[in-house]
C-alpha cells in the first residue's frame, strides 16, 4: 500500500513509500504496482499478469587472464578441468575468490562417498572443485566438497569406487552472486589459448555452482598449436551466494592448453 505523507505534490522533493507485499490477486480492469522483498519493482495487468519493471542494474563482476603462460594441466580425457589464475577488475557487489589446487595422496570411503585425503588442502564446506586424474575415471568429476578437516575432505557429488588412488584437484578462480543479487545476467567470455599439440579439440564451459551450463559453451579444434579463441556468452540466470566459474576439457586426449589471455564479465539485466 502506497502511504502518502501530507498534502500532495507536483514537485520538489519528496518521495512515495511502497511496503513490499506479494503478487496480489489480480482485479479486472486494473493494475498493480508494488515491490517485493526480492528487492524488485513489479505491475501486474487486469488479467493477473505480473512484469517486472526494468531498472538501470549496477551489479557486475568481471575476471580476466593477462599474459597467462601457466597451462591447464589435463589428466585425463573428457573430464573438466576448473580454470585458475584469474585477476578481478570491475566489481560492484560481486565478489571475486581467486583459485586454488592440490594433490591428492589417497582416496577412502565414507559411507558411500568419495573421501580425499590432501594434506593442508585449503578448502571449506560448499567449495566446489573439479577431480582428475584418479585412475577410476567414476570418480573424477565436479563436485562439491565437505571439509572434513585440514588435511581430508568429501566429495558429495562422488560415490566412491576405490581406495588408495592419486591425482589432482583444482578449485577454479570464481565471481560470487551478491545478497540481493539474484536475477537474470548477460554473461560473455572471451578468450585466446594455445594448445600443447595439433590437432586437439576442446570443450569449454560456462559453470554456476556445480553444474555446467548446456546454453553457454563452446568447442574448438585447433589444427596447429597456434594461438586461437572460443569465446562463451548468453543469459544466466544467478541465485544468491551462487559460484560462477569456468571449465575446460580436452575432448581428444591429455594435451595441457594455456589460456594466454581471457576475461569473464557479468551484467545484470
Amino acid at each position: 500500500m502506497a502511504e502518502q505523507i501530507g498534502n500532495p505534490v507536483l514537485q520538489g522533493e519528496t518521495a512515495i513509500l511502497l511496503k513490499e507485499t506479494t503478487t496480489p490477486t489480480a482485479v479486472s480492469g486494473y493494475g498493480h504496482i508494488y515491490t517485493k522483498n526480492t528487492d524488485r519493482m513489479f505491475f501486474q495487468d487486469g488479467a493477473g499478469n505480473e512484469h517486472e519493471i526494468v531498472e538501470v542494474d549496477v551489479e557486475h563482476g568481471e575476471m580476466f587472464l593477462n599474459g597467462n603462460g601457466t597451462p591447464v594441466t589435463i589428466t585425463t580425457k573428457d573430464d573438466p578441468v576448473a580454470l585458475e589464475g584469474f585477476s578481478s577488475s570491475h566489481l560492484v557487489d560481486f565478489t571475486f575468490v581467486a583459485s586454488k589446487n592440490g594433490v591428492i595422496t589417497d582416496t577412502a570411503n565414507n559411507s558411500g562417498t568419495l573421501r580425499i585425503t590432501d594434506v593442508a588442502h585449503g578448502l571449506i564446506t560448499g567449495d566446489i572443485v573439479t577431480i582428475n586424474g584418479l585412475a577410476t575415471p567414476a570418480q573424477n568429476g565436479t563436485t562439491v566438497i565437505t571439509r572434513i578437516t585440514d588435511d581430508a575432505f568429501d566429495c558429495d557429488d562422488i560415490t566412491f569406487v576405490t581406495i588408495d588412488e592419486t591425482g589432482t584437484w583444482q578449485m577454479g578462480s570464481y565471481l560470487l552472486t551478491p545478497t540481493g543479487g539474484a536475477g537474470t545476467y548477460t554473461a560473455l567470455m572471451t578468450n585466446s589459448a594455445t594448445p600443447g599439440g595439433t590437432n586437439k579439440t576442446y570443450l569449454i564451459q560456462l559453470c554456476i555452482g556445480n553444474v555446467a551450463q548446456v546454453d553457454a559453451k563452446a568447442e574448438r579444434k585447433f589444427g596447429a598449436a597456434d594461438i586461437g579463441a572460443f569465446p562463451v556468452g548468453g543469459f544466466i540466470t544467478l541465485a544468491d551466494a551462487d559460484r560462477i566459474w569456468l571449465s575446460v576439457t580436452n575432448l581428444t586426449d591429455t594435451t595441457d592448453i594455456t589460456f594466454k589471455h581471457a576475461n569473464l564479465s557479468l551484467h545484470r539485466i
